[in-house]
């Protein structure tokens, strides 16, 4: 089934667009008393008229996805966190390369603690042409945990992939684990602080991109997080679905995070395996909607929201949905949908209770549905299979 809203709309504007030609010209006449307060009370009730179509105009919704050709863009799944055992994974990086590639995705960072591997070897593992000399470079070294040297515990050495070859980008990061976990990306940066101020630094320094991971790990207030996005605008957003949905609490963090910086400070959704094992493989896909596959498009989707996240109830599973187009008008957002979708919610965070909240359904939300007080709103597309989320779309006042 397509869900493609497509309602004929009234819009409270389209008299302002009439040329003064089309009404009738008559002929001036003096009024008497009576008839000159009923024009003035007409006049009043016009001046409101105008006064409540004004407030409206200056409502409107944001649109994060504009810019996106939906006709001719590409969906490509992506995992921007994921571990191997160059820190607490079970694979080693060639076989977790090779998963990946089997299931589908198309864009794959590999992103080892800092804290397992920091002395051995403070680098990331990048690129994948070269992940047999990292091998060979760490392989007399003691791992953190085990005891052994990697040569001693890996039983075989690593091997090289070429992304280009598999039809993949690859993307450098790391996993910065000393501090509230930070995915660090498009930079050689590996770690080694116990500092979110430092880490942060080191990461724009190397022009890289960060997100917070997992933030229902942790005990930070609102505060915390919101002093970070706005000093650092490299942090571009937040990890808000980890494995099987580890830490329910991620999104509702996210919401009060929206909540206190949009319109003008938006915060992406991202959705990630935080791969250790075979139990975490494949659960959660980053779509990524980008013009053509390469590591340049893949940052600017990152840092401008160009994407959703899909959520599978099974392993492994591919999106039974796929979001096809997003309209956006000053009054309306409207959604056309691709698969068997069995319902649409609009959510946004309502302060008086601190938590989120469901404020419409369907393919399209109006801005009537919308709390004055809300600014932003965002959609949960849901299937037998899975669910897919659309980045915020703020509401400017």
């Amino acid at each position: 089934m397509r869900i493609e809203p497509g309602r004929d709309r009234f819009s409270p504007y389209d008299w302002l667009d009439s040329p003064i030609s089309q009404f009738p010209k008559k002929r001036a006449k003096k009024m008497k008393v009576k008839d000159q307060r009923s024009a003035v009370g007409s006049l009043a009730a016009f001046v409101v008229l105008v006064g409540m179509v004004l407030c409206a105009a200056a409502q409107s919704f944001l649109n994060p996805y504009e810019g996106v050709d939906w006709q001719t863009t590409g969906h490509y799944d992506a995992n921007f966190h994921t571990h191997t055992r160059l820190s607490d994974g079970r694979f080693t990086p060639h076989e977790v390369i090779d998963r990946y590639k089997e299931l589908g995705y198309s864009i794959l960072a590999l992103t080892d603690h800092d804290s397992h591997h920091f002395r051995a070897r403070p680098k990331t593992l990048y690129p994948w042409t070269e992940i047999n000399a990292i091998y060979e470079q760490l392989k007399n070294e003691r791992r953190s945990r085990g005891g052994g040297t990697w040569a001693e515990e890996e039983g075989s050495e690593w091997q090289d992939r070429d992304p280009a070859e598999l039809g993949m980008v690859a993307i450098e990061g790391s996993e910065i684990s000393n501090t509230h976990h930070i995915g660090s990306y498009f930079n050689d940066y590996a770690g080694g602080t116990g500092s979110e101020e430092v880490a942060f630094k080191e990461i724009v320094d190397r022009n890289g991109l960060a997100v917070f991971f997992h933030p229902g790990r942790y005990d930070r207030s609102v505060d915390w997080y919101v002093d970070f996005y706005e000093k650092n605008d490299h942090l571009i957003g937040m990890e808000v679905y980890n494995q099987n949905d580890r830490y329910p609490g991620d999104r509702a963090i996210w919401d009060r995070v929206l909540h206190r910086l949009m319109p003008e400070r938006p915060v992406w959704g991202f959705a990630n395996d935080d791969m250790h094992s075979n139990n975490h493989l494949g659960r959660n896909r980053n779509v990524m909607l980008l013009p053509e596959l390469n590591a340049a498009a893949v940052r600017t989707a990152m840092e401008n929201g160009h994407s959703y996240f899909y959520v599978a109830s099974q392993l492994g599973a591919k999106p039974a949905i796929k979001i096809t187009d997003v309209k956006v008008a000053a009054d309306s957002i409207a959604l056309s949908i691709e698969g068997d979708v069995t319902d649409i919610q609009w959510i946004t965070h309502n302060p008086a209770e601190d938590d989120s909240v469901v404020v419409g359904d369907g393919a399209v939300i109006d801005m009537a549905d919308v709390p004055e007080d809300a600014v932003f709103v965002r959609a949960v597309v849901i299937c037998a299979d899975g669910r897919a989320y659309t980045q915020p779309f703020g509401i400017r006042r």
